[in-house]
């Protein structure tokens, strides 16, 4: 679950513009036709049936138990909902809005779920989700960050207009250095291409954050941002990709984008509970 593009260690300079890549590059007419963002859903998953050859970008589904991954993300989503309503503002802010891998967000994160603990399942019940080390869980992170949009920003979205807007684009890049200070690779590298793919895809990724999870849906979403945007790769054209950690990194990457865009330290209230 920790590893969304095993290839993609290494990186270019920490959150590269990619609009010299896409300004600078080709793309030949032999291209096929591609779902975007103005493609309906039906046109979207049927990316999914593209023959893999004629893609610029080669992408395949890591071969892991996608029933199980999609219960442990239902069963933690169902507990985080629930823990979330209850939570002082104060500390999910701390949690929401920290470094990720800091030491103290860690701790807001567990502690949101140890002192809810009323929100999980009772014993007996199956619930393939431990949240002994919620502080440290990338699933818990990234569903508190996207219930944190659908509580307080439910209709929340992107435009090309303002993800390449200079203002918000040199925002971003300033802020999200210093917040990423702390992450480690994989997934340094996978926030960092996410974030391009939010930069350059942001009407598909707000369909994303809509979007069930689970489902052809998601992943045809994906494969479309992902092969509309190779400038994202590093030249990289194939490679393996889990669909629910892909979502998690894309949720968190929309995040910080709208905060960028609006110019605010938090969507969170201020106040209590």
């Amino acid at each position: 679950m920790r590893r969304l593009f095993a290839c993609l260690i290494a990186m270019g300079a920490m959150f590269s513009d990619p609009v010299s890549a896409r300004d600078g590059q080709s793309r030949g007419a032999e291209k096929p036709v591609l779902p975007d963002g103005g493609s309906s859903d039906e046109i979207i998953v049927k990316a999914l049936s593209l023959p893999r050859d004629e893609l610029p970008i080669n992408v395949r589904w890591a071969p892991v138990d996608n029933t199980k991954i999609d219960i442990i993300y239902e069963r933690a989503d169902q507990y985080l909902a629930c823990a979330l309503s209850k939570a002082d503002r104060n500390w999910l802010r701390k949690a929401v809005e920290g470094s990720p891998a800091l030491a103290s967000t860690e701790y807001a994160q567990g502690w949101l779920i140890s002192t809810n603990w009323g929100c999980y399942p009772p014993r007996g019940t199956f619930a393939p989700w431990n949240p002994g080390m919620a502080g440290q869980s990338l699933i818990d992170r990234g569903i508190l960050i996207e219930r944190t949009l659908r509580t307080f920003v439910p209709d929340a979205s992107l435009t090309a207009a303002q993800t390449f807007d200079p203002a918000v684009r040199a925002r971003f890049r300033t802020v999200e250095t210093q917040h990423n200070r702390y992450r480690q690779n994989p997934e340094l590298s996978g926030y960092i291409v996410a974030a391009c793919l939010v930069q350059t895809q942001p009407v598909l990724a707000t369909r994303l954050f809509h979007a069930k999870q689970g489902g052809d849906l998601v992943r045809g979403i994906e494969q479309a941002m992902l092969v509309n945007s190779p400038e994202c790769l590093e030249g990289v054209n194939q490679l393996n990709v889990e669909p629910t950690t892909m979502r998690l990194y894309l949720v968190d990457a929309f995040y910080r984008w709208v905060l960028a865009v609006h110019n605010v330290p938090s969507l969170i209230p201020e106040g209590g509970a």
